[in-house]
């Protein structure tokens, strides 16, 4: 049964499904930005169960709704329509267990991991090119942990300045550690917009479309 003959048999919810344009994200947020699949791709090699065809602003306030509650928190994603080649799995668990970002990225030819959290100041992205990590990095600032650091430095994150950050834990803890040279949200709104798509989308050129509301299996 494909995806439309799924959603005619199981209307769970009255969703709004007029095409609306992008909606901005990024802070206090995990997605995966995945270039050259459908929606529908997309949804079938991660497995997800589809609650309905959405457009952006009610998919956005069906999970941002249940994330209020902890029986739905991080079970909900949006997954988006194409965007600039990409397709945008929005609301993915912000979290340090980078072996599910590892294992999903070897379902796809691209892909791309990012999150922030900003109560524990957990800021990381990550590249895999055909399920091979090319760079992985994130810290975690109530722990002051750097807990991943894997692969080269890319040319996006230099120009960035982005070699400035700590590379180890141990890096932080010198009496001499300049503590700006720890990434914040706004480098992962950077580097996402550098290695995929700009999520405030300001830049324009955007058409409307409709993604779907899902649930992790």
């Amino acid at each position: 049964m494909g995806i439309f003959d799924f959603l005619k048999q199981n209307k769970q919810i009255n969703a709004d499904i007029e095409p609306d344009l992008p909606h901005p994200f990024g802070y206090k947020c995990g997605w995966y930005a995945i270039k050259g699949e459908t929606p529908e791709s997309v949804i079938r090699k991660l497995d997800l169960k589809v609650i309905s065809k959405s457009n952006w602003k009610f998919g956005f306030d069906y999970f941002l709704d249940r994330k209020k509650s902890l029986s739905h928190r991080n079970k909900i994603v949006f997954v988006s329509p194409v965007v600039k080649d990409y397709v945008l799995v929005i609301n993915i668990i912000a979290d340090n267990d980078h072996n599910i970002v590892k294992k999903n990225a070897l379902l796809f030819e691209n892909f791309m991991y990012f999150g922030t959290h900003r109560v524990v100041e957990y800021h990381a992205w990550a590249k895999f090119i055909s399920g091979k990590l090319m760079r992985g990095y994130s810290y975690i600032g109530d722990q002051g942990e750097v807990s991943w650091c894997e692969g080269s430095l890319t040319p996006d994150e230099t120009a960035l300045s982005f070699d400035r950050f700590a590379k180890t834990t141990e890096e932080t803890l010198g009496d001499d550690f300049d503590y700006d040279n720890l990434p914040n949200e706004e480098d992962v709104m950077d580097i996402a917009k550098a290695w995929s798509v700009d999520t405030s989308f300001e830049d324009g050129g955007y058409k409307k479309g409709v993604g779907f509301i899902c649930e992790w299996k």
